[in-house]
């Protein structure tokens, strides 16, 4: 039998937009309009900057939500075409490894 172990991660994100009359105060209302409980901070870009210096940006926000994920088959090819099979939408596997027991 083979095992292989792994951490699963939400591939689940949030964006939000944010307009200021400096970038700073744009990626300050950005990052205040998301909701950062689980997420973490990814990415913040600029979507339109004008002359007079008021700037509207994007930020996203990725969740930090990982859990365990393991399968058992007779041999590595099963347990492995099982594990890609069976790897639940809106996660990645993380760290595949195989186990010996």
């Amino acid at each position: 039998m083979t095992t292989l172990r792994s951490t699963l991660r939400s591939t689940e994100t949030r964006e939000a937009e944010g307009s200021g009359d400096t970038s700073g105060d744009a990626r300050a209302a950005a990052i205040a309009a998301l909701d950062l409980e689980g997420f973490e901070l990814l990415q913040i870009v600029t979507v339109t900057s004008k002359a007079t210096g008021e700037s509207t940006v994007k930020a996203t926000a990725r969740s930090t939500a990982t859990q365990p994920f393991e399968v058992t088959g007779p041999s590595y090819q099963a347990a492995l075409t099982t594990f890609n099979s069976t790897i639940p939408s809106g996660w990645q596997a993380q760290n595949v490894r195989e186990v010996q027991e």
